[in-house]
């Protein structure tokens, strides 16, 4: 399969607004189904939070706090890393609509445990029962992920899978923020944290129901006589596949890299957010409102305009300005309280410059995405993603625990502007290469 460069559009598509998309029926439906799932799976996280601090304040001080919330994020995320080599595999083996339609209603199952979770059961067998469950719920939510994505090349038209990319990114974000920061903090004080849980049960069963009308996809025929360790070893050569290809290629490699270092990004800007707000730009914790507010605008601004930039640029070359440009912004936004010591300008500038990264980190997701699923073979897509999987949130876990400690070291801004120099040099160095090619 060609890259997305040479993917040619019809005319008609060259003029399409970016609402053209949710107008047709199959990309629409597996949208709805993103939408629903993927907010609904955000505030089942933040609602296992809210349980084990219910369980913490009922047993006292006989539980250390700060660890059992720990455990919590770890029994959801872990999967992330263990499960994720296999769900490619699944992916690509299975079809991948019965695969969305069985983890939605395996997650809805999931959640029906957690409403079972009783006070007055001990602390030690509640936290094990929300443990287990969140651990198996995140598992099987490792499977919807390489399907979603691996489905959407399927049901878009020709032309617009930047466009798709784009939206489907959006949608991620949006529901990121309306799991964690509305339907978590907003909804469960009004309605009770059970009432949440009863609704994502609601939602997760109509996504199943959705996913029915989606395209059926013809996986790897498995044959039932054959032997478990044959099995295995097939299961083991898909992975080892996918990971072949995933090397091999070029286009392939970048896009997983690009990805992965957009991710971690973003996580490094996430754990030192509140501290520049707080010790470099002197304000209130509560104002980092200030600067997520314009980043969020900066991505929906990237998506309108991603498609339209790849047009003209190539998506290849507008990931490498994008990263290029986002190394700059981190840079610049180190520099603030130097450039402008009146709090109100640098609040200014660093407002601008969040929403400067917003837009940058769109153009650099979308085009790389849709690269990652143009080159993958489509009979392997779900193992190239799954591979894209697994090193993203095995790299993730680096600026969690990493960030903090070297802004402890060296100061946050000199972590900022290490991050903006790295990713400048990458970019550079890409640009070069693709000179070189030319």
């Amino acid at each position: 399969m060609g890259s997305i460069e040479t993917i040619a559009p019809r005319p008609e598509e060259l003029t399409a607004r970016p609402g053209v998309l949710l107008r047709q029926r199959p990309f629409l439906v597996l949208w709805l189904v993103q939408t629903l799932s993927q907010t609904s799976q955000n505030a089942v996280n933040f609602a296992l939070l809210v349980l084990v601090q219910g369980v913490i304040e009922r047993a006292g001080s006989a539980l250390p706090a700060n660890t059992a919330v720990g455990l919590a994020v770890l029994s959801f995320s872990v999967p992330a890393v263990l499960v994720s080599p296999l769900s490619g595999v699944a992916a690509d083996r299975f079809d991948r609509r019965t695969l969305l339609i069985v983890t939605n209603l395996l997650r809805a199952l999931a959640v029906v445990g957690l409403l079972f979770v009783e006070a007055r059961w001990s602390p030690l067998a509640a936290l094990s029962v929300i443990y287990l469950l969140a651990f198996a719920s995140g598992t099987v939510g490792q499977f919807f992920g390489p399907a979603l994505w691996s489905l959407l090349p399927s049901v878009v038209p020709a032309g617009q899978l930047v466009r798709a990319n784009a939206l489907f990114n959006l949608t991620f974000t949006v529901s990121q923020l309306a799991g964690f920061a509305v339907v978590g903090p907003l909804v469960i004080k009004l309605v009770g944290v059970r009432a949440v849980l009863a609704a994502t049960i609601l939602f997760f069963v109509l996504s199943a129901v959705l996913s029915v009308a989606l395209p059926r996809t013809h996986g790897h025929k498995v044959s039932r006589a054959i032997g478990f360790r044959a099995l295995l070893a097939g299961v083991r050569r898909d992975m080892e596949e996918g990971v072949r290809l995933s090397a091999g290629r070029r286009l392939l490699r970048k896009a997983i890299a690009y990805l992965a270092v957009a991710t971690a990004t973003y996580l490094v800007i996430a754990a030192l957010g509140p501290g520049y707000v707080t010790r470099v730009l002197g304000l209130a914790k509560e104002d980092i409102a200030y600067l997520v507010i314009p980043a969020g605008l900066g991505v929906v601004l990237g998506t309108l305009v991603v498609d339209a930039v790849t047009r003209r640029v190539s998506a290849e070359r507008t990931a490498d300005l994008a990263l290029l440009i986002g190394g700059l912004l981190l840079a610049a936004l180190a520099v603030v309280p130097d450039l402008f010591p009146e709090k109100a300008m640098a609040l200014a500038a660093a407002i601008v410059l969040a929403a400067l990264l917003g837009l940058a980190d769109g153009l650099v997701r979308a085009p790389a995405q849709a690269l990652l699923q143009s080159e993958a073979p489509e009979y392997a897509r779900g193992r190239v993603l799954a591979v894209f999987f697994t090193v993203s949130n095995s790299v993730a876990f680096l600026p969690v625990f990493g960030a903090g400690a070297l802004a402890d070291l060296f100061g946050i801004t000199a972590v900022l502007l290490g991050t903006g120099m790295v990713l400048m040099i990458a970019a550079l160095w890409q640009l070069i290469l693709g000179a070189q090619r030319a």
